[in-house]
């Protein structure tokens, strides 16, 4: 039972799959593996539709700055690098 305004414990927690990379199958270094995290679908749906009711907020007020990178559309890690070097 979670408390109300808690996330749950139980989508906290990444069932961890290691999966060996392509070209390393004989390699015995443990850097030659790649992990996949796969995390409870309840909290992937719950942070999808609480950055859309976010975005949809900050567009509807007009709050929205060109500053954030990463959230909004277009505004990608790469852009924020160009933004920063021609700055």
């Amino acid at each position: 039972m979670s408390k109300r305004g808690c996330f749950p414990q139980s989508w906290k927690v990444a069932k961890i799959i290691p999966t060996i990379k392509h070209g390393k199958e004989n390699n015995t270094d443990p850097s030659k593996y790649r992990t996949i995290s796969l995390l409870n679908i309840g909290g992937k749906v719950l942070e999808k539709l609480l950055t859309i009711k976010i975005k949809y907020q900050l567009y509807k007020n007009k709050k929205s700055t060109n500053k954030p990178h990463g959230f909004l559309p277009q505004k990608s890690t790469t852009y924020a690098i160009m933004e920063a070097k021609n700055s």
